[in-house]
């Protein structure tokens, strides 16, 4: 079991790093749960407007840093 400390990563940087994980299949099922499971809440942020993707992405970063995720597994 790894310990990743995520609390100087952005979203998207967690997001890319599991996205990796995945693809070269180098993570245990806990790490697939935890990533799974951070990346659904996180996604289901949703900004409605005229420049919606735009701060749709940083309503996520927004909602990362108030969860002050340290460590993850």
């Amino acid at each position: 079991m790894e310990n990743l400390d995520v609390s100087k990563m952005t979203y998207k940087e967690f997001k890319d790093w599991c996205n990796h994980r995945a693809e070269d299949g180098n993570w245990s099922l806990l790490t697939a749960m935890a990533c799974l499971s951070v990346i659904e809440e996180m996604e289901s942020i949703k900004v409605k407007g005229l420049f919606k993707r735009k701060a749709t992405e940083q309503a996520r970063e927004e909602a990362w840093r108030k969860r002050k995720y340290t460590t993850l597994f």
